[in-house]
């Protein structure tokens, strides 16, 4: 453990970290089609049947239209049941629908055929944490990020970020976020989750700095306007935290923030 002060993983964050887990994956897809099946002759070679499937699935998952990308799921999974994304994208299916041991069963299965697909590993490890299993949740992210031609590996180490943070394992947190940001700099969580951390800590300047980058580019949320009251209000900034608090009480006055981010003025 590190002498770092306790940093608590906010259930905002989690309920985010497993959308966005969901969402790269459908969403950072090449390739996404909407056409029919009959737009693939049966006598297409096997592999090529099964890829179309694969993708007729994915445009279906890219519009959050689960129930339809069973069919064509199901049916790559009948030509190739070996088929790691088919695998992964069923996985994602019933994972959202609530069916979590077959969801699971779908994440073990794409890992038996493929223990090094990063996909597979990355969505598995969110799946876990989503169950509040963040212990084994960080061994497969920790694999995903270890594969350097891997597209979506900005994104994973944002997510092994986030569960490492949940270990209270600050310090690989940290780096986990940095190396997100070196990645991809255009993200905006891993500037929130080091604002956060840094504020904690007590490094005023780096939090600022890393707020300052998470609003540029994001819309702020009940947590990320609660941050920036408690940051003004370290920093003696009266309009700054006058301004969050409005916002915080006007967009989302039902929020737990809303009723408990308590920020003296003094």
């Amino acid at each position: 453990m590190t002498s770092t002060p306790r940093l608590v993983l906010s259930n905002w964050s989690r309920s985010v970290y497993t959308v966005l887990l969901l969402l790269v994956f459908v969403g950072g897809l090449s390739g996404c089609i909407t056409t029919v099946e009959g737009n693939v002759r049966e006598e297409a070679s096997e592999p090529a049947r099964v890829r179309a499937q694969i993708d007729l699935a994915r445009g279906y998952l890219s519009k959050n239209d689960f129930q339809q990308a069973r069919r064509p799921l199901d049916r790559a999974l009948a030509l190739d049941s070996k088929s790691v994304e088919a695998n992964v994208l069923k996985a994602i299916v019933h994972q959202q629908e609530n069916e979590v041991k077959l969801a699971e069963k779908h994440y073990k299965l794409a890992l038996r055929y493929d223990s090094k697909d990063p996909q597979a590993l990355n969505n598995y490890g969110g799946f876990l944490f989503s169950q509040g299993r963040a212990e084994e949740a960080v061994v497969p992210l920790r694999k995903a990020v270890k594969n350097t031609g891997y597209q979506a590996r900005a994104q994973a180490f944002l997510n092994l970020g986030l569960v490492e943070l949940a270990l209270e394992n600050v310090d690989a947190a940290r780096e986990a976020f940095t190396r997100s940001l070196s990645l991809n700099d255009q993200m905006t969580q891993p500037h929130l989750e080091l604002a956060d951390i840094h504020f904690i800590e007590g490094n005023y300047v780096q939090a600022v700095e890393h707020y300052s980058r998470f609003r540029s580019g994001a819309r702020q949320s009940p947590r990320s306007l609660c941050l920036g009251m408690r940051l003004a209000g370290s920093l003696k900034m009266a309009d700054e935290l006058s301004s969050y608090r409005l916002a915080l009480k006007n967009l989302y006055p039902g929020s737990k923030e809303a009723s408990e981010c308590e920020v003296s003025d003094g």
